[in-house]
């Protein structure tokens, strides 16, 4: 039984005791008043002061000092950097504690065996904060991202066939067909801008093209209409702003009932946008129903449609749908645009690489109207080299938490129920421990072998010793289901682009701000002047 519960039925008791067999009406209110307050007033004593210190198991890990830890890491810039710091200067085992305002535990995950366990070995031993689960189905949807236990391993296994290597390989045409158009467009705006183009709008654009196809057989035509509502819904929803963050920690910190009735303006565009991008997405799923029973369309004929294969399966509801649809909605387009934000931007840093890159890409691609196959694209190591570091250095979610449901061990430590547990992908990725003192830099090489003959060919472990090196995706049972999906969007993205254009920033001594309250991306945009290299 909850302990705060317990000691108000004691309280309650005692109360009962003492009218009964002592005092009058008045008196007993009197002393059950009087024990409710005591038994608080020890209850917070024994959680905030003699547990936290004298008491949990995890007492006894390393442990940051200060207890305004957990706020500090909400609004730290870039998100990750201060967990990246402790795991370069705290020696540890595999796990850092650190406690929060209240004295509560959060343990940080920093090598193989803690992150095995927590993603692999017992995984559903740990779940999202209920709060947090809340707030994100706010935003995204109930889908399988927040999704927990039995439920969780039902919808994935409903959706895991429209995920395998032949149906995303065969999506490669429409991604690369969508970015064909979208330097297209680009080469119209460039007439009137002289080149300046801000390419965070060019690819949240474009992703929701992709991603629209794709998952529900619905073209946004975003890429023709820059007045499209879907892409301001989003744009108003996840622009990144200290605001934001702010909204952010009072949503994961107060129940949903009581935050949403904060007078606060970010309340009401959360409702009004997200109100629409559900009613938009219960719209299709409607006729996507109807449509299936009206042509008896096969799952052979749909198998490229996640929408239209987890109909044909009749496991998953019509809420449920929805809730899938607003997920792959928001997750499918807002992450891969991300990346090929931060893509660009570390080119700019490293011309010579962007140089070497569009050779490549042009050695093996004719033109950017020239059709591809999964292959032309899969197999070019300079590519492949780009993007991995490009997804290991800017993860798009670079913290996610979690919290034991019940005891169990990471790394050989027993950790209670209630504890919670930071993954940071931002810094695990550039962790010294997997990727040694220049795990900050960008160096795409590290995915890139030579094979036998002397030729370059591409490896997908960075030289690192393990698969947990890179978290961007998680990994396990609750991998991101949508991760090469991801990856060959972002390899299509960036050999069409990179392949049609020279690019810089417009300002080179710019200062880029890295934010975002569920995703990252530029506080203020990226602004870059394109140049097109001849007729490619």
């Amino acid at each position: 039984m909850d302990s705060t519960l317990l000691l108000v039925l004691l309280s309650l008791v005692e109360g009962y005791l003492f009218q009964r067999f002592v005092f009058l009406e008045s008196a007993f209110r009197t002393v059950t008043l009087g024990a409710l307050g005591v038994n608080l007033v020890v209850l917070i004593i024994w959680n905030a002061l003699i547990y936290p210190f004298f008491i949990t198991p995890v007492r006894h890990l390393p442990t940051v000092s200060g207890s305004l830890s957990n706020i500090r890491l909400i609004f730290d810039s870039p998100r990750g950097r201060i967990p990246l710091e402790w795991m370069k200067t705290i020696p540890n085992e595999g796990l850092i504690h650190f406690r929060d305002l209240f004295n509560r535990s959060y343990l940080l995950a920093t090598n193989h065996k803690a992150l095995l366990d927590i993603m692999s070995t017992n995984t559903y031993d740990f779940e999202k904060p209920w709060r947090a689960r809340q707030f994100l189905s706010r935003i995204i949807g109930f889908g399988l991202i927040l999704t927990e236990g039995s439920v969780h391993k039902r919808q994935r296994k409903a959706l895991l066939p429209s995920f395998n290597f032949k149906n995303i390989r065969a999506l490669y045409t429409l991604m690369w067909e969508k970015t064909g158009l979208m330097m297209d467009e680009l080469e119209k705006e460039m007439k009137t801008t002289d080149g300046k183009i801000e390419i965070t709008v060019w690819a949240s654009r474009l992703t929701l093209d992709i991603i629209g196809p794709a998952a529900m057989g619905r073209d946004f035509n975003s890429l023709q209409n820059p007045d499209n509502k879907v892409a301001e819904s989003f744009l108003a929803i996840l622009e990144p702003t200290k605001e934001k963050m702010a909204f952010l920690a009072v949503n994961f910190a107060l129940p949903q009932a009581l935050a949403q009735r904060i007078p606060w303006r970010l309340n009401r565009v959360v409702e009004e946008e997200t109100s629409f991008l559900r009613n938009l997405c219960r719209g299709i799923v409607r006729e996507k129903q109807a449509a299936i029973t009206s042509t008896k369309a096969t799952a052979q004929e749909l198998e490229a449609d996640i929408l239209g294969t987890m109909i044909l399966s009749g496991d998953v509801s019509e809420e449920e749908l929805v809730d899938h649809m607003l997920t792959f909605l928001a997750a499918g387009h807002e992450t891969t645009a991300s990346a090929f934000t931060w893509a660009c931007y570390l080119l700019t840093l490293h011309p010579e690489i962007q140089e070497r890159l569009r050779a490549e890409i042009r050695e093996h691609i004719p033109s950017g109207n020239h059709p591809i196959t999964w292959s032309d694209l899969e197999t070019l190591p300079l590519l492949n080299g780009v993007c991995q570091e490009v997804l290991r250095l800017y993860p798009t979610v670079p913290v996610t938490l979690r919290e034991a449901v019940r005891d169990t061990t990471i790394a050989g430590k027993h950790v209670p129920k209630g504890v919670r547990i930071i993954l940071c992908p931002y810094a695990i990725n550039r962790s010294p421990e997997f990727w040694g003192d220049d795990g900050d830099q960008f160096r795409p090489e590290r995915w890139i072998d030579t094979d036998k003959e002397g030729k370059s060919v591409v490896n997908h472990n960075g030289g690192a010793s393990t698969n947990f090196a890179q978290i961007t995706f998680l990994h396990g049972q609750r991998a991101c289901i949508g991760k090469d999906f991801a990856r060959a969007e972002l390899r299509a993205v960036v050999a069409g682009f990179v392949g049609r254009f020279r690019f810089e920033m417009q300002d080179p001594k710019e200062e880029i701000i890295i934010a975002g309250a569920i995703t990252t991306k530029p506080v203020n945009g990226l602004g870059l002047r394109l140049e097109r290299v001849d007729e490619w």
